[in-house]
């Protein structure tokens, strides 16, 4: 029963719903009972996708505790101490860290120490912010668990949220090359927290004025990025929203959610292989959605022989 934990940023809130809410493999799904997973518990439920909600001081305990259930003889015959299902933690960090990139990485940095402890993988779901998260490999080479990252199609590590959804590096500096009048490119998860962010840097003290800064700039435009994804409501309305509150005209740039989705199946599939490095295959793989009525007896001669050892040992 491995564990992978996921470190997120709140703006990638879709993405998770997205590769949760239909995972067959996700055999239980616990998320951090905080104030920033209340609105992706609402999104999960709306998916139907069952999860629960525990205290950072609970979750190890609770694996634990799960751990222990689903042990027992064959497990143990076969190097395996519990059931082969996934559990996925979520952590998700708010949006205002992003104002001081030292509070950012300070967070991560904090949230990866006390996953690791309960974890056989943690799964970063933030690009690189501004360079403040570019040593996480090298500042958490010796840590107990490895860690995984957001990678492009060329194996980099994204730059940010933005680089996510337009499909990685290359096509966001292309983005920026070919739209060099776009003020800000907005997510759906952009587009419905901005007003959010602007209020609390201002309650900080680090409020900014977006229009005077893109006063004389030549900026003229925002981009909405189309990720596919629509677990956020008035999307549209909230983009032309910002576009007329600050004068810009509006363009529409294509995305998705190819990044998240290729980054969390390698980092799935690099926990739940046994350590051969291969899946044991059964005959049925690619055939047939059920073993076949040979397949079922060679299946029952692996279980008695496996059987025979155990009792064997056993002494009965």
């Amino acid at each position: 029963m491995p564990v992978l934990s996921i470190i997120s940023c709140k703006m990638l809130e879709d993405e998770i719903v997205h590769l949760l809410s239909s995972d067959g493999e996700v055999e239980e799904l616990l998320l951090l009972d905080e104030k920033e997973t209340s609105s992706l518990s609402r999104k999960l439920k709306s998916q139907n996708r069952p999860h629960i909600m525990l205290a950072l001081e609970s979750i190890g305990g609770h694996i634990q505790e799960k751990r222990s259930r689903s042990g027992g003889p064959i497990s143990r015959w076969l190097g395996r101490s519990s059931g082969s299902g996934l559990v996925v933690v979520v952590s998700l960090l708010r949006l205002g860290l992003h104002s001081n990139l030292e509070l950012l990485r300070a967070a991560v940095y904090d949230n990866i120490r006390s996953h690791s402890s309960f974890s056989d993988g943690i799964m970063i779901f933030y690009g690189k912010c501004g360079n403040s998260l570019v040593d996480l490999e090298h500042d958490f080479a010796g840590l107990s668990c490895p860690l995984y990252f957001l990678n492009d199609c060329q194996g980099d590590r994204i730059d940010d949220c933005i680089a996510a959804a337009l499909g990685g590096n290359e096509n966001y500096d292309r983005a920026l090359t070919e739209h060099k009048d776009v003020a800000l490119f907005l997510t759906p998860m952009w587009a419905s927290n901005w007003k959010s962010m602007g209020q609390e840097d201002a309650s900080s003290g680090r409020g900014r004025d977006l229009g005077t800064m893109l006063k004389g700039t030549g900026m003229r435009r925002v981009a909405r990025i189309d990720t596919g994804l629509s677990f956020e409501n008035g999307c549209e309305e909230k983009v032309n929203d910002f576009a007329r509150e600050f004068r810009l005209e509006r363009i529409d740039l294509p995305g998705g959610s190819t990044v998240a989705e290729k980054s969390y199946e390698q980092a799935k599939r690099s926990l739940m292989l046994p350590a051969s490095g291969t899946r044991m295959k059964m005959p049925w793989d690619r055939k047939s959605p059920r073993p076949s009525r040979c397949h079922r007896k060679a299946i029952l001669a692996l279980c008695k022989t496996a059987w025979k050892r155990i009792a064997g040992i056993s002494g009965q």
